[in-house]
């Protein structure tokens, strides 16, 4: 037996068309503008001697908050991924007095999975120190160079906390090499050959 579509089914088939139109040119202009942006840099602005002040927001376990912006830090310049200076602030800029060259670095501890599980036994958090059961946590990093937003990098890992906790070093070290090879995806605006990166040297 044919199917012949209604006159409705027809008009909403065709009703879709200018939206989706609309839509997927405006997502195409939108890749571009970001595109444009990170093609402005210049790839040896990660071999200059720059000075990056680094923001922390959000705990993680085993750190009080200055003592994570210098783990951080620390991590940061372990990951080989530029040759800048970074320094650690444990205060928020405020609109309008911001560092042109900073990234700011998020971090939220995730909900354990247990659910409606009832817990019964030590604290969760001796427990947890016992066992070296790990707390999931995310973390968000956005750079900004001369003043300008230029790529965004998130990530999820599994942690212990503190600065001997290997799992937090890989994480920290992964999302900046990953944060720096977004912002410099391309040479300039006339060229769109991918700057070449080089991944980071442990040990």
């Amino acid at each position: 037996m044919t199917y012949f579509p209604s006159s409705r089914a027809r008009a909403s088939r065709f009703a879709w068309r200018p939206l989706a139109t609309v839509c997927l040119t405006a997502a195409l202009a939108f890749a571009d503008s970001v595109g444009a942006s990170a093609q402005t840099l210049d790839g040896a602005l990660r071999n200059k001697d720059l000075t990056m002040v680094v923001e922390i927001d959000g705990p993680v376990p085993g750190f009080t908050k200055d003592e994570l912006a210098a783990y951080v830090c620390q991590q940061m310049a372990a990951s080989h991924a530029t040759s800048w200076h970074f320094v650690p602030t444990s205060t928020g800029s405020t609109a309008g007095d911001q560092p042109p060259n900073r990234i700011v670095w998020r971090f939220k501890q995730l909900p354990f999975a247990g659910g409606g599980v009832r817990y019964i036994g030590p604290a969760m958090s001796k427990a947890r120190a016992f066992f070296g059961v790990g707390r999931a946590v995310s973390i968000d990093a956005k750079i900004f160079l001369n003043d300008q937003f230029e790529a965004t990098t998130f990530d999820q890992a599994t942690i212990r906390g503190g600065a001997d906790d290997p799992g937090l070093a890989a994480v920290i070290q992964k999302v900046m090499k990953s944060i720096v090879a977004n912002a410099f995806a391309y040479e300039s605006p006339d060229d769109r050959r991918p700057v070449a990166f080089s991944p980071s040297k442990t040990g």
